[in-house]
């Protein structure tokens, strides 16, 4: 099971993070297209200009792109590969639109999928396999890793290229100037971050004469992350590999002790009352409510960010803290091994039209870094968007017009470089969350077996009762049996097995 509620969700990231690049292979704009012989006849002396070659892009986007025509990063890619390519956006109802362009028999070339759609379209074989083609793409072969791979295949073929992944953002966050001014130390252990809280909670960190603070807030379970994995475990709904067996998160035995921490936590009065319902948590800490708070970095550092909570409290000081130390160990939260950012599939009607398929193959790859392309799509036209000083791509102020342009970046990007370009000034808060030890999950590699009962909301409610003294720990077994058995945990972990198996991260 993965649930928005379980893998550590972006929370509120108020910005969007989306573009980065390099040159060469079959991408390179300069190279001219042999010239035709026929049998008898010398070579001709000089290539000959071949007309643009047409194909069709549909994807999956927020639109706000400009029309193609005025689009600068469209305009360029047809001009450096010698391509008409038709780039088109689906905002509402993607997935039927695109369903009837293709039982319609108007499949577009390139176009985005699911998980979900992989499998209906493979099925109907109207996928190409990408496998046999990566060769053609060595761009995409050095840029991708085997995980990265893994999350287009189906039945052992790889029918879709996933945006490369981004990179991990979020940690807890603190006000350090109320440890300094309780004379208190960042917490580096579990028993350690309880007594912060609770000294944020009883000890006016704010200096005004009221109870009117607490340690801890966020938006939902996810508030907790960085305590599922001190105790060795990762959010609740999670798959894992231990000891080279897949498990489940909920049920696992540092579950219950997790658990029940946490519960001890929120008896304290310690954790915000509104923490599972938060629609915006940064508000309350930034008004100087909660001092502690899960989120990634661009919702607090960015600079726009940065001088909200400076506006309403000049001496706030907000620091990452490093990871919690506890009986399962040093952890940040988890990690997804197969989250996807969007991917994308080849029509496999291609096959009948080979000048066609080697334009879109050469087209994927050029944009694939390291190369020219990849440049493109991230930051736009150099000179115009971005410039180049002693090997550093620095941001002009047109780069702000391509807000648009992670929609154009189908094989992803090379994310840490990219944000460091965007976000100069917070190149310090990306490493640190970057760095940050975290618990692999495969959750998004493992599908709902046929004919389970899936019910989300019996295990979510359950564990709040736990946690808020609702229901008492002595019916923690009882709980997971039925989890096991009602809702088909044991089963669905034999399948997660074997699907982990297949894709060689279980032995």
């Amino acid at each position: 099971m993965h649930r928005k509620w379980s893998a550590g969700m972006v929370l509120f990231a108020g910005v969007c993070l989306t573009l980065a690049g390099c040159s060469g292979g079959s991408g390179n704009p300069s190279a001219k297209p042999p010239a035709s012989s026929s049998p008898g006849q010398p070579e001709a002396s000089a290539p000959v200009r071949q007309e643009p070659v047409k194909f069709t892009v549909f994807i999956q986007g927020g639109g706000g792109n400009p029309p193609q025509d005025k689009d600068p990063i469209i305009q360029q890619l047809n001009k450096d590969l010698n391509m008409a390519m038709d780039f088109n956006i689906g905002v509402t109802e993607y997935d039927q639109v695109l369903t009837a362009k293709i039982t319609g028999g108007t499949p577009p070339d390139v176009f985005s999928v699911n998980k979900s759609t992989i499998k209906q379209f493979a099925d109907q074989d109207l996928l190409l396999d990408l496998g046999q083609y990566l060769d053609k793409m060595p761009n995409v072969k050095q840029a991708y890793t085997e995980t990265d791979l893994n999350k287009g295949k189906y039945k052992g073929k790889i029918y879709a290229l996933d945006k490369r992944p981004t990179i991990p953002m979020h940690t807890y966050w603190i006000r350090s100037d109320w440890l300094r001014k309780l004379n208190l130390q960042m917490p580096k252990t579990i028993e350690e971050f309880k007594n912060v809280l609770v000294a944020f909670t009883e000890r006016d960190p704010d200096g005004n004469g009221k109870k009117d603070t607490f340690g801890l807030t966020g938006a939902d379970l996810p508030a907790f992350s960085g305590v599922f994995t001190a105790f060795g475990v990762a959010n609740p709904g999670n798959w894992q590999i231990k000891d080279d067996q897949a498990v489940y998160s909920t049920t696992e035995p540092a579950m219950k002790t997790a658990i029940g921490y946490i519960a001890d936590l929120i008896r304290t009065g310690a954790v915000d009352p509104e923490v599972l319902t938060n629609q915006n948590p940064h508000d309350k800490a930034f008004k100087g409510q909660a001092g502690i708070i899960w989120t990634n970095w661009p919702s607090i550092s960015v600079d726009a960010k940065m001088k909200v909570w400076k506006d309403i409290n000049p001496n706030a000081d907000w620091v990452q803290m490093d990871a919690l130390t506890g009986p399962g160990g040093k952890f940040q939260g988890i990690w997804d091994a197969g989250n996807v950012q969007g991917m994308i599939a080849i029509s496999k009607s291609l096959e009948k039209e080979p000048d066609k398929l080697n334009k879109v193959l050469e087209y994927l790859d050029y944009i694939t870094d390291p190369g020219k392309g990849q440049l493109t799509v991230n930051y736009g036209i150099e000179g115009t968007h971005y410039k180049m000083e002693n090997g550093t791509i620095v941001a002009l102020p047109a780069m702000g017009d391509l807000g648009y342009a992670y929609q154009e970046q189908l094989t992803g990007r090379s994310e840490q470089d990219y944000l460091k370009v965007k976000f100069a000034n917070q190149g310090s808060y990306i490493e640190f969350a970057m760095n940050q030890p975290r618990i692999p999950v495969y959750s998004s590699f493992v599908p709902l077996p046929e004919g389970a009962i899936a019910d989300d909301r019996y295990e979510y409610e359950e564990l709040v009762k736990f946690m808020y003294g609702k229901r008492p720990l002595t019916q923690w077994d009882d709980y997971v049996k039925t989890l096991n058995t009602k809702f088909n945990i044991t089963a669905r972990t034999a399948e997660a097995e074997s699907a982990l198996k297949e894709l060689g991260y279980v032995k």
